[in-house]
């Protein structure tokens, strides 16, 4: 018995030499320019460490880049950067093949984080020429997702059962009170982005998103065109500059009609921070016959603290005006958010969201102003190994608080969703 568990540890230690060698002779194939010869040496290979399993899915990333397969060396580079979120040779491997098979978002956010990692100038340089070629994207794309969202209170409706009107109590009926409902929540869009002129693109676009209750509560979609034009490179300024036209419908009945033009800009102020910032006009006119005039701005910084850690703050103001005062005045809001992406693929993204919303005028059932303030919080929760023919699952967790002077006004609502979501 002693000679039989003797041999077969020593089989087995042959076995893991035998190997070991394999993937020694593999990376040796790729330094000689040989890919086919390393994958190949490759096939039957079982990493018996974590640092042979990082060796092995980087070779065979690599092998299949220089192949020019980069859907075959997608899988490996994307397991090689959840294993080691911190290494930014991995990211720009990764953000390559993206660049290849034309997922240019994902690209120029794996350039973005690699570059947190304070590269060798040189390569932070070709790093960053790569990410402005990166912006010149495929004339036509598009994106589709789908999510189950179950809420507390979609319609954002009071929980209050009573209110008082010139002392008077009065019942709030049942149905007009906060009630629970689960939606189906549908989105997608097509963009064509032809290239005008050098640094200069042209865009025009339609989506449609909305969420669907079955009877559970309203359903509230609508769609939307737009055109307009970038210019410019993120790394030194890029401009924009849109039109567009929406309507709203809620339970198939037409709500709102909205023009308006949007004016925006961002840059990179360092290879890890980004600021970008907006103006927006719009003009809206309600089936009701009600007009209201819409000015905002919005601001942001984004600094990717390290390839694990992202931070974005935000701020937001908005001026509304219209002959009714329940509509007209004024609202200010804040917001936090952070990005944090663990070994093994796992990214949680939490969002805090704060605004105050004042209203013109005097109410005119309960004969006060109206101001409101909002606090709400968000959890997403995604992971860059599941991936389902190219859809991507997303969760996220989501509660919000409004509380007013006017007490019909007041809510709160707990939200979720579970989906996928794929960009082409």
């Amino acid at each position: 018995m002693l000679r039989i568990l003797s041999l077969c540890i020593a089989l087995s230690l042959t076995a893991t030499g035998a190997f070991a060698e394999s993937l020694r002779r593999a990376e040796a194939q790729i330094r000689a320019g040989a890919p086919n010869e390393a994958i190949a040496l490759l096939r039957d290979y079982q990493p018996a460490t974590p640092e042979a399993q990082v060796r092995m899915l980087w070779v065979l990333g690599v092998a299949n880049m220089r192949l020019n397969q980069p859907a075959a060396a997608l899988p490996h580079l994307e397991r090689l950067v959840a294993l080691a979120p911190r290494a930014p040779q991995f990211r720009l491997e990764l953000a390559a093949a993206l660049g290849r098979l034309g997922q240019t978002e994902r690209a120029l956010h794996h350039i973005e984080i690699a570059r947190s990692a304070g590269l060798p100038e040189a390569i932070d340089r070709r790093a960053a020429e790569f990410a402005q070629r990166l912006e010149n994207p495929k004339v036509l794309s598009g994106h589709v997702s789908v999510a189950i969202v179950p809420e507390s209170n979609p319609v954002r409706r009071t929980s209050a059962t009573v209110v008082n009107l010139g002392g008077l109590p009065f019942q709030i009926n049942p149905n007009s009170r906060a009630q629970s409902a689960t939606g189906l929540e549908l989105s997608a869009g097509v963009l064509a982005s032809p290239q005008l002129a050098p640094g200069l693109r042209g865009q025009l676009g339609f989506s449609v998103q909305g969420t669907f209750y079955n009877g559970k509560a309203p359903d509230d979609y609508s769609g939307r065109v737009y055109a307009g034009l970038i210019h410019g490179f993120l790394e030194t300024g890029q401009s924009r500059g849109q039109v567009y036209v929406s309507r709203r419908f809620i339970d198939k009945r037409p709500q709102a009609d909205t023009l308006g033009v949007m004016l925006g800009h961002a840059r990179r102020l360092t290879p890890s921070t980004r600021v970008d910032g907006s103006v927006t006009h719009e003009r809206v006119r309600y089936t009701s016959g009600l007009r209201m005039t819409r000015n905002a701005a919005r601001a942001s910084v984004t600094h990717v603290l390290n390839p694990q850690l992202d931070l974005t703050f935000g701020a937001r103001l908005e001026k509304r005006m219209s002959q009714r005062s329940d509509i007209a005045g004024n609202l200010q809001g804040v917001s936090l958010g952070g990005r944090y992406r663990f070994e093994g693929g796992m990214q949680v993204g939490v969002n805090l969201d704060y605004e105050r919303n004042r209203f013109e005028g005097v109410h005119p059932l309960f004969g006060i102003p109206r101001h409101d303030t909002r606090a709400g919080a968000r959890l997403d929760l995604s992971n860059s190994q599941w991936n389902w023919n190219g859809f991507a699952p997303v969760l996220r967790l989501s509660y919000e608080r409004q509380r007013s002077t006017i007490i019909i006004n007041e809510f709160s609502n707990f939200g979720a969703s579970l989906g996928v979501t794929r960009q082409f």
